[in-house]
């Protein structure tokens, strides 16, 4: 007894007290990347504002003072004293919360200045026209493209600062650089960012922009990803452990495509598991003392417990459903354990003998559902009549939008209850998807148009029902309902090597972030897009997870939604 308490009992424990406490340590290091990826992906929407913050400011001032009637000529000419010091005075003006403008125009018209601004770390001044003296920040505004870039710039004092730096075009030749806006000091606005989050002993943050340069950090440690891995540009965000250094360390990141900035938490693993290590040796060696007396406790429970059970065991074998047991319970009804089981083994016999009786009030049950199934397929059946009597009465009394309007609303509830069944076919998908669109005409009319493209064949495959509706509202809705005419919603249903590809597009201006389109559908975001959520995981219950919905962007603007469905007809 005691050999197979040890091998049975004691080593299994030990060894599932051991990787539990493993597994416990596993799921709490991924607990704290899944937190620390959050506090990342806030701390980056907060970076994110300040920085488009920035950009707006600088978008304000070139409408304000460039693309106006005399703007370009009155930087271009500037020739005298008092012009460079209006010039001084209305990028001061600008100035606010720490930082610098600062305006570096091309001298294409060869002005003289009566004083030398070449020196001039701030406010306006020429550059030279042959280039050869530019900064070499310069040439990656220019491949900007008039676009806002935050760099490290390299002071003259050897400190480093953050600026934000736009190339300026002219507004009558779009091919030509006019000069280059510069907004300097932006270490403290950033700063203030960043040291909003307070991070564990030797931890640290870390932002780049795109060209891996490290903009900001925080923390007492230095980054020890010198070369940024490439997965941290390609993924939006994530977390993952590694070794460096000869220490485990934590990487949680967040990478915005915004203005293409990456950053980076830098956390040692020490931090999150404290002394979680030597609390699991302790949890161990209780464990081991706590088994050895129960061993003990169990040996004299042995001799209590085998010869009573065995005469419940005997009992149990000669019971029939409905004959009455002689079993002595004046022996067996003690006051321990035995006694509560052997009361409630009467109990359960009781509960056998009403077995028959129960089953009967079932089968009377089962009977008022089938009625009361039957009284519900009633109601259906009158509200499709229903409609149709309004239809021919619209239609007698001459008005023909309303008898169409009640004739499609009938199709969306006749198609969209279908009798209780799930798989449709394309064909009444199509149609039920039709009526839909043409309602929303009416709604909105000469708002959009629908094209179709429905392949010749296809109407006989099956699908989930009320999969394209929703995809259709979402484009009448969120892309065209508001363009004037000009709104067009396509769709399209084709076979494609053994699949039906079902296709909703619209033309609408309004941008959209597919990538967060494509999360919702996943169910990686569940606060908005039931739809298109309810939508890909329907088709994904029927038919697998190798199909389902999915957005695209497409040419001209607007957005597509693409439907993979097997193509799987009738049997």
């Amino acid at each position: 007894m005691t050999l197979a308490f040890l091998l049975f009992i004691v080593g299994p424990f030990l060894v599932v007290g051991w990787i539990s406490a493993y597994k416990a340590s596993d799921s709490m290091k991924d607990e704290w990347g899944r937190t620390t990826l959050q506090l990342v992906r806030q701390n980056h929407m907060t970076i994110e504002k300040t920085m488009a913050s920035v950009n707006g400011k600088s978008t304000t001032f070139l409408n304000n003072h460039f693309f106006g009637v005399s703007g370009v000529s009155f930087w271009t000419d500037i020739e005298t004293l008092g012009e460079i010091r209006e010039a001084d005075k209305i990028l001061e003006s600008w100035s606010s919360d720490g930082t610098d403008f600062s305006l570096y125009m091309r001298n294409a018209n060869g002005v003289k200045t009566p004083i030398d601004l070449s020196g001039k770390q701030k406010g306006f001044k020429y550059l030279d026209p042959d280039g050869r003296a530019d900064p070499d920040w310069i040439e990656h505004a220019i491949k900007s493209k008039g676009a806002g870039t935050f760099r490290l710039i390299q002071e003259s004092d050897g400190t480093t600062d953050v600026r934000f730096t736009r190339s300026i075009l002219n507004p009558q030749k779009y091919d030509e650089i006019v000069g280059f806006l510069i907004i300097s000091n932006l270490k403290v606005l950033l700063t203030r960012d960043l040291v909003s989050v307070r991070l564990p002993d030797h931890a640290g943050i870390f932002l780049y922009n795109e060209l891996n340069e490290q903009l900001m950090s925080t923390g007492s440690t230095e980054p020890l990803m010198n070369e940024i891995p490439e997965r941290l540009r390609k993924e939006s965000e994530g977390y993952f452990f590694d070794t460096r250094g000869g220490q485990r360390w934590l990487f949680a990141f967040s990478h915005s495509a915004a203005f293409d900035t990456l950053l980076v938490y830098q956390v040692p693993a020490d931090s999150i598991t404290g002394s979680q290590t030597v609390f699991q040796w302790l949890i161990m060696i209780l464990s081991a003392i706590y088994l050895a007396i129960v061993l003990i406790f169990v040996l004299y429970l042995v001799r209590m417990i085998v010869k009573p059970l065995a005469r419940l065991v005997s009992i149990t074998k000669i019971y029939e459903p409905g004959k009455k047991l002689d079993t002595g319970e004046g022996e067996l009804l003690r006051s321990d354990e035995f006694g509560i089981l052997y009361g409630a083994f009467l109990k359960m016999t009781r509960r056998l003998d009403h077995l028959f009786e129960e089953n009967y009030l079932m089968e009377l049950k089962q009977k008022e559902n089938e009625l009361s199934t039957l009284h519900s397929q009633i109601t259906p059946h009158l509200l499709y009549n229903t409609l149709d009597s309004i239809y021919w009465y619209a239609l007698e009394n001459g008005n023909e939008d309303v008898g169409n309007m009640v004739k499609d609303l009938s199709k969306l509830l006749r198609i969209g209850l279908s009798k209780g069944k799930t798989i449709i076919t394309i064909g009444e998908e199509i149609e039920h998807a039709g009526a839909y669109s043409r309602l929303q005409a009416m709604r909105y009319p000469n708002a959009f148009e629908v094209r179709w493209d429905i392949e010749e064949g296809v109407q006989s495959y099956l699908t989930p029902k009320v999969i394209l509706q929703p995809l259709v509202e979402n484009a009448i809705f969120h892309g065209v309902s508001g363009m004037d005419g000009e709104g067009e919603v396509a769709i399209s249903v084709r076979r494609e090597e053994g699949e039906i590809r079902m296709i909703v597009a619209d033309n609408g201006f309004v941008p959209v972030d597919v990538d967060r389109l494509n999360r919702i559908a996943r169910g990686e975001e569940g606060e908005k897009g039931y739809g298109i959520r309810n939508v890909h995981q329907r088709v994904q219950l029927h038919f697998g997870e190798a199909y389902g919905l999915r957005y695209e962007r497409q040419e001209g603007g607007g957005v597509r939604a693409i439907l993979n469905l097997p193509a799987r007809e009738p049997l």
